[in-house]
């Protein structure tokens, strides 16, 4: 903030404001008879409600999935998702991928092709203890 007159306006200059989840939607499937998606069946009769109402900012979906596993399903702002098994998991672990998904941006790990990384390399080249013996 360069201008005192926009600082009043805006105390945080520097781009970081309230923050805003990158998940846009979560949608759990499963089975009704199934015993793999025993866990996520417990998870949705207790927990979904209370879990919508403190995250209003996400669209919770519920799909009933007959004979197939049961999975969680969530799409991102930058429009990647990403697929989370819940087969035989129990409701505290489905919690844990539920708040990993919450506080996730959507975006594919990267493999980093060297160890360090820099905006300006430095045209003498990487420095290490060795060099000059």
């Amino acid at each position: 903030c360069t201008n005192y007159k926009m600082a009043h306006l805006a105390p945080m200059c520097n781009g970081v404001g309230r923050y805003i989840s990158q998940l846009k939607r979560l949608t759990f499937h499963y089975c009704k008879w199934g015993g793999s998606s025993k866990g996520i069946r417990e998870y949705i009769d207790s927990e979904v409600i209370h879990l919508a109402k403190e995250n209003p900012q996400v669209s919770f979906y519920v799909r009933h999935r007959p004979y197939r596993h049961p999975r969680l399903v969530a799409e991102f702002l930058n429009g990647n998702s990403r697929i989370v098994s819940t087969k035989n998991l129990c409701v505290q672990d489905i919690q844990r991928h539920i708040k990993l998904l919450l506080s996730s941006s959507g975006i594919k790990p990267q493999k980093l092709k060297k160890m360090w990384y820099t905006d300006n390399p430095s045209i003498q080249g990487n420095w290490n203890p060795f060099l000059h013996k």
